[in-house]
């Protein structure tokens, strides 16, 4: 029997759901779930099958974008739905389809997934379909609830490597983000061996840690509107009405629907978008000034560069017949050299540094400071 898109999807979704510690049974309801999302949203909108759209749209780093449309699609359902079955009905394929875009994420970045370009750091265009999903057109109302924006904005954060300026600090995040996972899944003995477990003898759950990190970071993105600032912790939701590419927030202690402003060259203006992907997180320090900065008290971050630095000399990736030289050190670079470094990393080096990382880590949420804005005022700003 041959094996669809479908089938070869699932599987690999299926085991990595597996190795994030989930059992079979919870593998099978989330293949299930997706099934489902596919045949009740997707195939009546765009008379395709989205598995079948899907690897051409990963190869254009373009799948996370459209997904994530259609999480704001079954969000806009959600919110229209009164009844309970079928709202929690609904909820549950949010939340498949949530862990969904985590497995697509990291697939759409993994050095063993070809790209249509030499990298895949920003978003190449669009198939058809994935345009058409992106854009909204499947639903003229977006809604995403305040879970499911941590989660997106959450995916972008851990997407953002950072070189500095003199590239003798780089912030690797996609590296630092893989570390702290293969630490609390493969070597928690070694870091008990060492020493290296919390007050109560228990082992250091540093893949838990990072997750808060970031969240604290998203939590804290302050939304410009017409009634004030509110950071994501004080918002319930966010609603884009396709059509008039109008955007509000709703507040979480009145429950009101507040429109959206976005910072342009002439001061405050409505927010203009159309998909959730055009609103971009504004650093109020750019992350490469920002590291040169902190690069004093980044000691660890640092002794983490030199390490990857004599790693990939003179490594190469072969992408679509072209050799990629891993130590040209750049943040594009940087995406293809962390599937390569995690994969060769010493551990007995590694894991004594990782603790003290979390300390540096602080000092860069604490100097992080993001504003929601659209894309188009973002690109003029830059």
């Amino acid at each position: 029997m041959t094996e669809t898109n479908t089938d070869k999807i699932l599987k690999g979704f299926r085991e990595w759901w597996l190795r994030e510690g989930h059992s079979s049974r919870s593998a099978d309801s989330y293949c299930s779930g997706l099934r489902r999302i596919n045949r009740e949203f997707f195939l009546p909108a765009c008379h395709k099958d989205m598995f079948d759209e899907l690897e051409a749209a990963i190869t254009k780093c373009a799948a996370v974008d459209w997904l994530t449309a259609l999480i704001g699609t079954i969000g806009a359902k959600i919110a229209d739905t009164e009844d309970i079955t079928a709202k929690k009905r609904l909820q549950d394929m949010r939340s498949h389809l949530n862990k969904f875009i985590e497995f697509v994420d990291e697939w759409q970045n993994s050095d063993a997934m070809p790209s249509s370009g030499e990298y895949c750091e920003h978003p190449g265009e669009f198939t058809e379909t994935a345009q058409y999903y992106s854009s909204g057109s499947v639903s003229n109302h977006l809604y995403y609830d305040h879970d499911s924006l941590v989660k997106i904005f959450s995916s972008r954060i851990k997407t953002q490597n950072r070189i500095s300026g003199g590239k003798t600090v780089f912030f690797p995040i996609r590296i630092i983000g893989t570390l702290f996972s293969e630490a609390t899944r493969e070597h928690l003995e070694l870091f008990k061996k060492i020493g290296i477990v919390t007050s109560d003898g228990k082992p250091v759950n540093l893949k838990n840690w990072f997750a808060s990190w970031v969240r604290q970071i998203v939590e804290n993105v302050v939304f410009n509107t017409t009634k004030g600032d509110y950071r994501l912790s004080e918002i319930e939701g966010l609603r884009i009405e396709v059509s008039t590419r109008n955007a509000w927030i709703v507040d979480k202690k009145e429950k009101r629907t507040i429109p959206l402003l976005s910072e342009s060259p002439s001061g405050m203006d409505k927010m203009k978008v159309d998909a959730l992907r055009k609103i971009h997180l504004d650093h109020s320090e750019r992350m490469e000034d920002m590291l040169i900065r902190l690069e004093p008290a980044l000691v660890v971050m640092r002794m983490l560069t030199d390490d990857i630095k004599a790693s990939v000399k003179g490594q190469t990736l072969t992408i679509n017949g072209k050799e990629i030289a891993l130590d040209s050190y750049r943040p594009g670079s940087l995406t293809r050299l962390s599937g390569w470094y995690c994969k060769h990393v010493d551990w007995d080096f590694i894991a004594p540094l990782l603790p003290h990382l979390c300390t540096e880590l602080n000092y860069i949420a604490a100097a992080t400071h993001l504003t929601a804005m659209s894309a188009a005022h973002n690109l003029e700003k830059h």
